[in-house]
């Protein structure tokens, strides 16, 4: 164990080594699992909308995400050649989740060496991470979560640690703005930094560190708001700087807290849900070993970092993850990367430091052997636990996804009106120019209205998932629930179980449209 952080020789082999078995076991299969997901084919849309029409949205950008992540989404497909680089149109994001999924475990590594002092910490919080089914199938998906995680570890590593400069706070106000500008749950990691930084600066300078890094912080993220009331969208229609026109408000948005569960605030929506998915052994990325070890090895070092500092910040970090979640608005599935990334430095650092105790109270051979039992007794769990969960490096479950998109494209005529989940929007683009997301055709309203005239009438196809069932129920999609009610099935795809239909509206009692009336493509 060293003194001090110190990226030598034998670290950088080291690094080296765990990002290459990082990235092997990540690529291992991440074209077939997991399935294509509504919300990737939501991310893929709009960043091709960005790299072909300059729109940061297929239909009216409604402010339910930053643009950022839409912003180096185009970005590298379009370096790559655009969405179909890598065959389906899903699969160049999910390329870049790869390269963002390297650079994520190297900060996680890099952080927990940091805080410990040790690279046994350090490597047993990155091969945690890189193993676990949880993080695997999660950075996996196109997700914002994803690209806010690697910037989010970016800010905290230049945050903490000894020798601290102006240059390191510039680069993590930076960071942290543009993690705050691709999902914007990262504002809650704000006081958790300025912690960071004022413990780790140097107290010649530490008050204009602290200044420095808010302002910096300030300016990025003003560039949002600055965008929204340069387009007339920041404020709500009558409201006084609002205007009295329709349109999407930035402000609005903000306020919006998800589907009323009954509850003040809707505070912690869909965490218990969420929580569930996490630890549901039914789901082959469910990971119990990482969530419960994890959460104990938390309070190991909270109760460690009231005796040393230099932890403190990882633990405030995990309580800016806990206030994401109960007052940031719903909680989904796809929030449990930010979790386990924090979780697993809370392992690395528990067995590095239990290690280092033992090693370090022993004398003679016998600390060899006890040091080595404590490793094997701590590590086993996840072990034998991951060594159980192969199903995200063997399992397909994309084929009848792949299956249903290339009959629609064979065997629906070109122009008919078809609305579908979102994994296949892009794809379907290419081939029938009248496609929409099922999602805009209830909450656009020139979609829902001026296009389809809230007609179910005016849809020919409808491409349903799962997820499109849900989402009728939950959020009440009424011209939607019509539609999936004139329709029958066509075809089913049972792609292990998360089916797709191929349904057909019925136009019986359908009143004969006009040319005026027959809906285009926007």
């Amino acid at each position: 164990m060293t003194n001090s952080f110190n990226l030598d020789r034998k670290t950088l082999y080291i690094l080296a080594a765990l990002l290459i078995i990082a990235a092997a076991a990540q690529a291992q299969n991440m074209f077939q699992f997991p399935y294509y997901h509504d919300d990737e084919g939501t991310q893929v849309a709009n960043s091709w909308a960005l790299a072909t029409e300059g729109e940061l949205s297929p239909y009216t950008y409604s402010y339910e995400d930053p643009p950022l992540g839409s912003i180096m989404l185009a970005s590298w497909t379009s370096l790559v050649g655009g969405p179909s680089s890598f065959g389906f149109a899903l699969n160049a994001g999910r390329v870049f989740m790869l390269l963002l999924h390297v650079v994520s475990t190297g900060l996680i590594y890099l952080i927990a060496k940091k805080l410990s002092l040790s690279d046994l910490a350090a490597a047993v919080a990155t091969l945690v991470f890189a193993f676990s089914p949880l993080a695997t199938g999660l950075q996996r998906i196109v997700l914002l979560e994803n690209i806010m995680l690697m910037w989010l570890l970016l800010s905290f590593y230049f945050a903490i640690g000894e020798r601290r400069t102006l240059y390191h706070y510039l680069g993590s106000a930076f960071a942290l703005s543009l993690a705050v500008l691709t999902k914007g749950g990262a504002i809650f990691f704000i006081p958790a930094l300025l912690y960071a930084i004022g413990r780790s600066a140097n107290r010649h300078h530490r008050r204009f560190a602290v200044a420095l890094w808010i302002t910096i912080t300030l300016i990025v993220l003003s560039f949002y708001p600055l965008y929204a009331q340069m387009k007339e969208e920041l404020f709500p229609e009558d409201w006084l700087l609002g205007g009295d026109f329709p349109h999407v408000s930035l402000i609005e948005r903000l306020g919006d807290r998800g589907p009323d569960t009954g509850h003040i605030l809707d505070i912690a929506s869909g965490l218990t849900t969420a929580f569930d998915e996490w630890l549901d052994l039914a789901n082959p990325t469910a990971d119990p070993v990482l969530i419960y070890f994890g959460l104990i090895s938390a309070v190991f070092v909270f109760l460690l970092s009231i005796d040393n500092p230099g932890l403190r910040p990882l633990p405030l970090m995990l309580i800016a993850i806990v206030l994401q979640f109960l007052f940031g608005g719903p909680v989904y599935k796809f929030d449990g990367v930010i979790l386990v990334a924090f979780l697993a430095l809370c392992v690395g650092i528990l067995v590095g430091k239990s290690a280092e105790f033992v090693y370090h109270n022993s004398s003679g051979p016998v600390r060899y052997a006890l040091t080595a039992g404590v490793l094997v007794a701590m590590l086993y769990p996840f072990w034998s636990f991951d060594a159980t969960r192969l199903d995200v490096y063997t399992e397909n479950q994309i084929d009848g996804q792949l299956e249903a998109v290339s009959w629609a494209q064979q065997y629906i005529p070109a122009d008919a009106v078809v609305v579908t989940d979102n994994y296949a929007f892009v794809e379907l683009r290419s081939t029938h120019p009248n496609v929409h997301d099922y999602w805009r055709v209830d909450t656009d309203p020139a979609v829902q209205f001026m296009l389809l005239h809230d007609d179910a009438c005016s849809i020919d196809y409808v491409l349903a998932t799962p997820q499109i069932f849900s989402d009728i129920d939950t959020y009440n999609l009424d011209l939607m629930r019509r539609t999936i009610d004139r329709s029958e099935v066509l075809h089913t795809y049972e792609n292990n179980g998360w089916p797709i239909e191929i349904r057909q509206v019925r136009k019986t009692n359908c009143l004969p449209a006009i040319a005026s009336d027959t809906p285009t493509a926007n």
